[in-house]
């Protein structure tokens, strides 16, 4: 196990009231995974990629993780400084020197100032600079915006290579409901708390999802048997 998370819960204090963010998420990273994260706007999803990247601490509960696990992470945009230009080769040396080789070719772009870039090159770049160092855990906060309908579908081939080639463990927070229920191991559906998770199969059927993506999956619920989970 890479990563493990029990009880977890984040919230932030004023003076006349807490504002609670995340509240008992429990879950496990496992080696060769991918676990995607969906849920609305506003649910504590952005707040979680901060805690996996160890950026924040919980408030309450833990998260452990494997003695020296290398986290890769591709941010959801690129915050830089518009006033010093930098090359995409600069970009990719500061990152450090590569231990496999990257998904993307972007040998085109090296002279290029990362500025430049149109919204599916950059990603590419920060998608190559994330698996430089060969990560046990990449993290990817909405890795394709940006991206047209074709490129996504490469994107997405590239990550389920990496994770086969190379046993890493895949978090990927995700509005794209259909990468999602084909190819992901594992979904967590997160409202400020775990809505419910389990395989893509499993979530598709719960109303949970029906209500929170309504029209997506059809759900049927018929009450002639009793619940035993």
């Amino acid at each position: 196990m890479f990563v493990s998370l029990s009880s977890v819960g984040y919230s932030i204090k004023s003076e006349s009231q807490t504002r609670v963010l995340l509240h008992e998420i429990s879950f496990d990273i496992f080696a060769n995974s991918i676990t995607t994260i969906i849920g609305p706007n506003g649910a504590g999803k952005t707040t979680l990629v901060k805690l996996l990247l160890g950026l924040i601490q919980p408030t309450s509960g833990a998260i452990k993780k494997k003695k020296n696990l290398k986290l890769g992470y591709v941010p959801q945009k690129l915050h830089a400084n518009r006033f010093m230009p930098m090359t995409v080769e600069t970009f990719l040396k500061l990152c450090g020197t590569p231990k496999i080789d990257p998904p993307f070719n972007v040998s085109h772009l090296i002279d290029r100032s990362i500025h430049t870039l149109s919204g599916g090159e950059l990603q590419k770049v920060l998608f190559n600079a994330a698996v430089l160092k060969k990560p046990d855990v990449l993290i990817l906060d909405e890795p394709t915006q940006g991206v047209d309908a074709d490129g996504e579908a490469i994107f997405y081939n590239k990550i389920v290579e990496l994770k086969n080639t190379y046993n890493i463990a895949v978090i990927l927070v995700s509005h794209d409901l259909h990468f999602v229920l084909d190819r992901t191991d594992h979904v967590i559906c997160l409202n400020h708390h775990v809505c419910c998770q389990g395989t893509p199969d499993k979530i598709r059927k719960t109303k949970e999802m029906q209500q929170l993506f309504p029209g997506f999956a059809t759900y049927q619920h018929n009450h002639d048997h009793h619940h035993h989970d």
